[in-house]
């Protein structure tokens, strides 16, 4: 029995297409995650500044603002831009409290200025539990993307044929039991979490 909340951020994606239909930047799969994971843990979805013309200093500073506040173990959640945001900022940021995952959902293997995808991912391979989410109809991030992802951050890639851009899937279950799971995974001891993978 856990005695204390595991924190999860979420990052939004960004993007004008994405905005038109989506004020706020969430999905229904995100906006029900606190709902999925259930009392064990705390989810904070910070609203990251100018989603139409996003700047990553910005989004920096409000990432770091939220971590400031954390205490104990962390899972952070990507969707689109918000995980090339995020492989950014783990990779070159230390961070004090504990990473237990990271959930990356088609993510662009980026050339956008600010939110390029890393020169070096030893840093971020070294972290347990990544996991990779794309949807090979997904029309705004080709599912290659994931693929180039996967062979450098040496994560676990699960696809899909019918998600699309995970703009609206109320029903993405996956992400909530993999999210569980790692946090489960993480109260065990090392030898009998291996197990598990």
């Amino acid at each position: 029995m856990r005695t204390f909340k595991t924190n999860v951020i979420i990052i939004h994606g960004a993007g004008p297409k994405h905005y038109r239909s989506l004020e706020d930047g969430t999905g229904d799969w995100q906006a029900g995650l606190p709902f999925a994971l259930g009392q064990d843990f705390k989810v904070t979805s910070p609203q990251m500044p100018s989603p139409k013309n996003p700047s990553y200093e910005e989004w920096k500073i409000l990432l770091d603002k939220n971590l400031a506040k954390v205490r104990g173990e962390v899972l952070f959640v990507g969707h689109s831009l918000g995980g090339s945001f995020l492989l950014k900022y783990l990779s070159e940021e230390t961070i004090a409290a504990k990473i237990l995952g990271l959930f990356l959902v088609a993510v662009p293997f980026n050339t956008i200025k600010g939110f390029e995808a890393p020169a070096n991912y030893s840093k971020l391979s070294s972290l347990p539990n990544i996991f990779l989410y794309h949807s090979t109809d997904d029309v705004e991030v080709p599912y290659a993307h994931s693929l180039m992802y996967q062979d450098r951050l040496h994560a676990r890639l699960k696809t899909y044929t019918d998600c699309g851009h995970f703009f609206k899937r109320s029903e993405f279950r996956d992400i909530a039991q993999d999210i569980k799971q790692s946090a489960s995974d993480s109260q065990l001891p090392y030898s009998a979490a291996q197990k598990t993978l």
